[in-house]
């Protein structure tokens, strides 16, 4: 009779344990022992694993259905099947040695001992309900012979035999199956050999029984060695696993035992702490030493007294824990001691920046206030003017002035209050803001805080960082500044901060308002100059690493870049020029043999080869004098003075073409940079007779002006209208001419109200053909009744007058004095005329002689 084996097939060789659950299956087996049949059966394996018996594997290791199966949980070897189709051809005959019945449960357990292989040749007679096993015919298969001497076999069989080696060394599992049947194995036979290794192993049932099936030699022994290797993998594996699992445990095992041991000594000689109190007595040595307010020191110790309660474990504790440290990490009450020598402090700014005498006197006056009070002082300072004039690297050299420690955090884009507040302790990682941080990573309650880009601050959904600063950069209330994570009164009213802004436009107003603006507008030609020859120069060649022998860079090339490549206010755009010169020499330097190495010189001829075809030649369209209708103005930029043409076209009169163009640069309110170049349009024309009938004046403006340089335009036009009645009561060409006004660089916003003198001037001298006296430039707001109002950025717009060579200019009287206060060197050179009507503005820009009677 067949019995299905579900799991494995029976190798030959040692006894095996089959559990059989079917209670109809163990009881055909007992009727075969009685009659004297049932004392060798034929094992053969499914071909599948029946899927009653997968799902009962399922279950158990999911844990589904436990209860519902009760004690039904042992394991299924063998059983019955519907067809003997179902099993394999190739099986083993069994030695049935016993049965043994369980005693509370269906089913039971079958010693067998298997022995020779068989094949299956017909079915006597299939499984029934009342016959619960199949009877076959089979026949004997033989073992293949053992040549003798074969290196092949023998190399075959010592791998196996060192597969197996390592196995038993490696796994207990092994190592107990082998222990058990080596009784009854002859390891020096190749076959016994293999049999023992596929019954022992853990391969797939297709794999056991290709084992069992293979009738040849070689090829058995190598499907032998293929499992083997797979089995030894895995057993290595498993075992690396466990190890990794005792000695985390054995290490957590010694931790708590050393820790209990440490603790009873503690006990033993008297020194009771735990983790938790030596945590407490570090907070107390804390802040033995420092000034903390009355509510500090209560909040203090209303923690300290919390956290004595909490377990360590516990995540209130971690919360209370964290406040605490940063409690005590503030320089409660501690300050820096202030430099009180004037003479090193001036040194000190001097050594590190060039000009900048507004800053610098400033910074000196505080240090005076601070002698004569005999304390530390703070105050809120905001820088004001282009990138590239050293807003940021002042603040430094401020903090190294006074002694003072440093702290820089930048606010551009910033959206989120809690930056600046910090979080509340609910928020689960909250923490303090940036003032705090400053406090804790300084040391000292009063250090130098440059708050960056404060022009620049955001403002959504998260709050307003802009009314956050409301309070820190009030001298009146920040002396008791809550953070939001702290809670407690922290005094800000000893730090020094310096704010840096573009513009100050963009600053709302209350913010500004508690705020000593300092504009530093910009260096002229000769400034630029002093600062790359004292330090641009010196550093570019430092870091370059080429040696101050290594290149040679004259005055005239360095003339030549600052007026043609680098034109902007600040310096920034200079540096980058002097690193770029460096790092070709580098090159070249690198490139060529020690000895063939020599000083490179960079002179104005080769300039070109190494930073390019100078981007600015002149702003200045006209070097030989200005054409009739060319007016010359002045502007300011958030990129310091600049300027800028506009031209101006009449259409329809009957004297004839003349070409206008009008130059004025207007106040770039929003930011835009005004650029000197335009271009005429194609179809200008203009004349001084009046036009015929049929067309009235109009004047139609292009270049993207704002708002409010489009209400300065119109002004401009009405009054040169009534201003031209009175001059000349016959010319009527403002009255009768179409006229386009345009402002080059009309992809560049622009508004501002100072160009109104400019206009007016611009449409007067297109409608009397008369140009205005060369080298003037003009600026100021306009009024209809002809009054020249102040205008801004005059240091700005002087620095733009000197860089184009300007030797007149044109202001309104109430900026006399912002030009009076100026540095020498930047007035030297210029006639400036100031005015409080347009009649003043008419005759000095226009040559009495060349105005028509």
């Amino acid at each position: 009779f067949a019995l299905p084996l579900y799991r494995k097939p029976a190798f030959p060789g040692f006894y095996q344990i089959v559990q059989v659950s079917e209670q109809e299956v163990l009881d055909f087996l007992n009727a075969l022992k009685k009659t004297g049949q049932g004392d060798y059966l034929g094992g053969f394996m499914t071909k599948e694993l029946p899927k009653k018996v997968a799902e009962s594997e399922g279950d158990q290791a999911s844990g589904a259905g436990a209860a519902a199966a009760g004690p039904q949980s042992l394991r299924r070897d063998a059983g019955r099947i519907s067809s003997v189709a179902e099993i394999e051809e190739v099986g083993t005959v069994l030695q049935v040695i016993s049965l043994t019945q369980y005693p509370n449960i269906a089913g039971g357990q079958v010693v067998v001992m298997p022995h020779k292989r068989i094949r299956r040749t017909r079915v006597v007679s299939a499984p029934s309900p009342n016959v619960a096993l199949a009877a076959v015919a089979v026949e004997h298969l033989e073992e293949p012979e053992v040549p003798a001497d074969d290196p092949e076999v023998k190399s075959l069989k010592t791998q196996i035999s060192d597969k197996m080696k390592e196995m038993l060394r490696t796994s207990s599992i092994y190592r107990e199956q082998f222990e058990q049947v080596m009784r009854f194995y002859d390891l020096e036979q190749p076959l016994r050999l293999a049999d023992l290794i596929a019954g022992m192993s853990l391969a797939q049932r297709e794999d056991l029984q290709g084992i069992l099936t293979e009738n040849e030699l070689l090829p058995r022994l190598r499907k032998v060695l293929a499992i083997a290797e797979k089995d030894l993998e895995f057993a290595q594996l498993q075992s690396k696993m466990k190890n990794q699992a005792e000695e985390k445990v054995t290490k957590e095992q010694r931790r708590v035992m050393l820790t209990a041991q440490m603790n009873q000594i503690m006990k033993e000689l008297g020194i009771d702490k735990d983790e938790k109190q030596t945590l407490l007595t570090q907070f107390r040595d804390a802040v033995k030493d420092k000034e903390l307010p009355p509510e500090a020191a209560k909040v203090f110790d209303a923690e300290l007294t919390k956290l004595g309660t909490l377990e360590p474990s516990s995540s209130e504790f971690n919360v209370c824990r964290t406040y605490l440290e940063w409690l005590t990490c503030l320089p409660w009450g501690q300050f820096t001691e202030e430099n009180k020598d004037i003479q090193r402090a001036e040194d000190i700014l001097n050594e590190d920046h060039f000009g900048l005498e507004d800053v610098k006197e400033r910074i000196l006056e505080h240090i005076a206030v601070s002698f004569l009070k005999a304390s530390v002082q703070g105050k809120i300072m905001c820088l004001a003017g282009p990138p590239g004039v050293g807003k940021t690297s002042i603040g430094k050299s401020i903090a190294r002035a006074l002694d003072r420690k440093f702290f820089r955090f930048s606010v551009g884009g910033m959206h989120d209050v809690a930056e600046i507040r910090g979080h509340r302790r609910t928020y689960v990682g909250a923490m303090p803001g940036k003032l705090i941080q400053c406090l804790k990573l300084t040391q000292s309650s009063n250090p130098v805080v440059l708050i960056d880009e404060i022009d620049k601050l955001g403002r959504d959904y998260r709050g307003d960082p802009s009314s956050a600063f409301l309070e820190i950069l009030d001298p009146e209330q920040n002396s008791n500044f809550r953070d939001h994570y702290l809670d407690v009164p922290i005094d800000l009213s000893r730090v020094l901060f310096v704010c840096t802004a573009n513009v100050i436009d963009t600053i709302p107003g209350p913010l500004l308002d508690r705020m000593e603006v300092i504009r530093i507008a910009g260096y002229v030609f000769e400034e630029k100059l002093a600062i790359a020859k004292q330090y641009l120069i010196p550093q570019t060649v430092e870091q370059s690493g080429i040696g101050p022998d290594a290149v040679e860079l004259p005055e005239a090339s360095l003339e030549k870049i600052i007026a043609d490549y680098a034109r902007e206010a600040g310096v920034r755009q200079l540096r980058k020029l002097l690193e770029k010169i460096n790092r070709k020499v580098a090159l070249q330097v690198v490139r060529r043999k020690e000895e063939e190495r020599q000083k490179t010189v960079v002179g104005v001829e080769n300039l070109g080869k190494f930073i390019g075809q100078a981007p600015h030649l002149s702003e200045r369209l006209y070097h030989a004098g200005t054409p009739p209708g060319v007016v010359m103005g002045l502007a300011w930029t958030q990129l310091g003075g600049a300027s800028l043409f506009i031209e101006a076209i009449g259409h329809g009169s009957a004297q004839g073409p003349v070409e206008s163009k009008v130059e004025f640069v207007a106040d770039a309110a929003n930011g835009g940079q005004e650029e000197p170049e335009g271009k005429l349009p194609d179809d200008a024309n203009s004349g001084d007779t009046p036009r015929g009938k049929g067309q009235e004046g109009s004047m139609k403006i292009t270049g993207q002006l704002g708002e409010v340089m489009s209400e300065s335009s119109s002004v401009s036009l009405t009054y040169a209208k009534l201003f031209m009645r009175e001059l000349k009561v016959g010319n009527t060409y403002l009255e009768d001419t179409a006229i386009h006004l345009n402002i080059p660089e009309g992809a560049v916003p622009k508004d501002g109200p100072s160009a109104g003198v400019t206009m007016a001037s611009a449409l007067l001298s297109l409608a009397l053909h008369a140009p205005v006296l060369p080298d003037l430039a003009m600026t100021g707001e306009l009024t209809l009744s002809g009054k020249v109002l102040k205008v801004g950025g005059i240091k700005e717009k002087v620095i733009a007058a000197r860089r184009e060579g300007i030797s007149t200019l044109l202001m309104p009287r109430q900026n006399e004095a912002d030009f009076t206060e100026l540095k020498e060197y930047l007035r030297v050179g210029i006639t400036a005329h100031f005015v409080d009507h347009y009649d003043d503005v008419y005759r000095l820009a226009f040559d009495a002689a060349s105005v028509p009677a």
